[in-house]
């Protein structure tokens, strides 16, 4: 019997059949493969889907006199930092190929609005480091905000990764946003993507500026 697709595979196939985009999926192998080679007008994506499928902060109800009350904690980045650091293996087979790689996050624990975890802050932290600003204590001067620590992507780390994306169907409509990985060693030929992607050119700061 076929295996059954996974709601993040349905999505994004039919996502890639709406737009006239030729794929096929990568047939399982005994070591890590990814999931779907898509192909361009002159070029090819390989793709590995990763679902976020439960968090234990995600809607708790704390007073149960109020169980329509319920809020969520999480760390940003976190959950996107460990789905990239579970698919090193399957992105670098892509990459040893030449082949740009991408890892797409499907967010199946926040189906409703998908932001639980899967915010555009929550890809930038993960993929550059959380968002950080210094304070000198005596002249309560400040600097500016800067990427810091807990960076997945740096020029000697992760470089397999072309970009690192989010897979959305908000409102019914299934949307693609990928984040470039400035230090992508396999580069995404972005001006060759059609429309239907959502770009996320990143500029970082890894330096943060001298307090006045």
């Amino acid at each position: 019997m076929a295996n059954m697709n996974t709601k993040s595979e349905s999505l994004f196939e039919d996502f890639l059949a709406a737009h006239n985009l030729p794929f096929e999926k990568i047939c399982e192998d005994s070591t890590p493969r990814p999931d779907y080679r898509v192909s361009l007008s002159s070029s090819e994506i390989i793709f590995e889907l990763k679902e976020l499928s439960e968090d234990e902060n995600f809607g708790v109800v704390k007073d149960p006199a109020y169980p329509h009350i319920k809020s969520s904690s999480r760390t940003m980045g976190e959950h996107v930092r460990r789905r990239i650091e579970s698919s090193k293996k399957q992105i670098q087979y892509g990459a040893k190929l030449g082949v740009p790689s991408v890892l797409l996050i499907y967010n199946n624990i926040d189906p409703v609005f998908q932001d639980f975890g899967t915010e555009a802050m929550d890809f930038t932290a993960a993929m550059y480091g959380a968002y950080t600003i210094l304070i000198d204590r005596e002249s309560k001067t400040s600097s500016d905000w800067f990427n810091g620590k807990d960076r997945m992507l740096q020029e000697n780390k992760n470089t397999s990764f072309s970009a690192v994306g989010h897979l959305c169907d908000r409102g019914g409509t299934t949307t693609v946003t990928l984040y470039e990985n400035v230090f992508a060693k396999v580069k995404v030929l972005y001006a060759q993507l059609p429309p239907c992607f959502n770009l996320r050119r990143i500029d970082i700061s890894t330096a943060p500026l001298d307090l006045p």
